[in-house]
Order: structure tokens, then sequence, then C-alpha cells
């Protein structure tokens, strides 16, 4: 009699699907600025300059939250590609902490108090590592990456416009942080996605955005003010109304930004549902970079 034929090999022998929903193969950039040296760089206007200095103050201390968070769950993906996206995503951030911190530096010889700014940031971010559990740290991490990422796509869509405006070495700090931004905008995402299930991973997700949207913006509008003082305009209805009058109407990041905002409460969003990889291969090819791939699953 004849033996039983030998039966097909278990189907978990297949390679399992990726954790990592990342489009772009991306590395860490080395980059070095002298950005912060002018005072008033954009447009010589104090009030917007005022905006984008105290998105810079947020920057160091923030960055390395946003390390630590993703770092403390990096042991449970077990995704090579995924683990590897999560090193270039720590690289990358490390060094927009330090050229953030060089800038702050800058801004601060000018007599602006980026150091009250800056602890003021890091009082927030201690309070929720001493309050969140880890995996709401993430999502908090989560959440402002998906901010950082409308407004980097929406800085690259107007480079044009803010090239007519902003000094070059500002330009180029902006632009290259815009651009690491969208190329890393779904590693926290999907380390998260990865550890969580489907239910959790949407309550914890959107209400991290509910949540950042409301302390960013009050750390954002108290660092504001207190760069507008160091210039005596922080009762300036002109300056404010400068200020609402950029992010608003024109070039208006906050009012174009408001659909993808919105797309984030989905049950099904990705954050490379926004599809943007042109901006980064148009930024690369600028810079004589080799043209960006699509990522490939390990």
């Amino acid at each position: 009699m004849s033996a039983a034929p030998t039966s097909a090999a278990p189907a978990s022998a297949a390679a399992a699907p990726s954790q990592s929903g990342s489009q772009l193969a991306f590395t860490i950039r080395n980059r070095q600025f002298q950005a912060g040296e002018r005072k008033s760089w954009y447009d010589g206007d104090p009030a917007i300059t005022a905006y984008f200095n105290a998105l810079s103050a947020m920057f160091p201390a923030g960055e390395r939250f946003f390390c630590d968070t993703v770092r403390y769950q990096k042991h449970k993906i077990t995704d090579p590609k995924l683990q590897g996206e999560i090193k270039e995503f720590l690289g990358q951030e490390a060094i927009h902490s330090r050229e953030h911190q060089s800038y702050n530096d800058r801004v601060a010889a000018q007599g602006y108090p980026m150091d009250k700014l800056e602890r003021r940031t890091a009082r927030m971010q201690n309070l929720a590592r001493m309050l969140m559990p880890k995996k709401a740290q993430l999502g908090q991490t989560v959440a402002l990456e998906h901010f950082t990422a409308v407004l980097a796509d929406h800085l690259l869509r107007e480079r044009e416009t803010f090239g007519r405006h902003a000094s070059p070495e500002e330009y180029e700090l902006w632009m290259w942080h815009a651009v690491e931004e969208t190329e890393h905008k779904a590693v926290a995402f999907d380390v998260l996605k990865a550890i969580t299930n489907p239910v959790t991973f949407y309550l914890l997700r959107t209400r991290s955005l509910l949540m950042a949207t409301i302390f960013f913006n009050i750390n954002l509008t108290l660092h504001i003010r207190d760069l507008l003082k160091a210039d005596r305009l922080q009762w300036s209805p002109r300056a404010w109304g400068r200020i609402f009058h950029y992010l608003w109407i024109n070039p208006g990041p906050l009012w174009k930004s408001i659909p993808a905002y919105l797309d984030w409460f989905r049950p099904s969003f990705h954050p490379w549902m926004h599809d943007n990889r042109e901006l980064v291969a148009e930024w690369k090819s600028a810079h004589g970079e080799a043209p960006a791939e699509a990522a490939s699953a390990a």
C-alpha cells in the first residue's frame, strides 16, 4: 500500500502581510543649517516670523517625545520593513530636534524668549509622560504627526510663494523639514496600528487628535504672544490680523487643510491615502537626490 501523500506546507509559512503602509523608501539626511540669524526673516514681517518661530520652539522637546513614544513600542514590531522605517524615523527626528534647537538658539540671541517657550513645551510633554499610558503617549505622537504632515503638504505645495517671502536659509530649513515629515508620516501611525486591535486603534487615534488640537493650539498661541511681546506687538490688532490672514486666507494653510484634517476620522484612514510623493520627488530632484522609490514589503 502506498504511503499517504505529504501534506502541503502550512499557510503560516507564507510571508505575513507587512505592518507598514509607507509608500516611500526614505533615509536620514544629516543636514546642517544657519537659519535663525536674520530677524523678521519672513518678508520683514515680525508677526508671520513669530508664527514660524513659535512652531520651531515646539520641535526640540516635541521631536524627542515622538522618538521616545515610538521607541517604547519598537520591540513589539515583527515586520522588518517597519523596523527599518522606525530606525530612519528616529534618525530624521533626532536631526530635526538638533537643527531646530540651533535655530532657536540663534533666534534667542536676537532677544526673543525661546528658552521660555521651550520650557513651556517641555512641561506639557513631561505632563503627558506622567499621566498617560505608553500607548496613549504614542497616540499623541500619531496625532501630532498628522498635524505636521498636513502642514508640510501645504508648505510644499506653496513652496514658490514661501520662497518669495522667506530668506534663503530659512526656506531651505523649512522645506527640508517638510519633505522629511512627508516621507515618514505613516511610521508612528503604523506602529500604533500594529500593536492595538482595530477598535482600540480608532478610538485612541481619534481621541488623541481632538486632545492634540486643543493643547497644540493653546501652546502655539501662547508662544506667538510671547514672541510678539518681545517686539511690543502682543496687543497689536494689525500683527494678529496678519497672522490670521496668513493662516486662514492667503496662503491659508489652516483653511486649506481642513479636509485632510477631517479625513483622520474615517475608520479606513491611512496617511498615505493623501499621496503626495510627487512633492518629495520634486524637492529631491531640485537638490540632486535620486528619485524617491516606492517602498516595498520586506
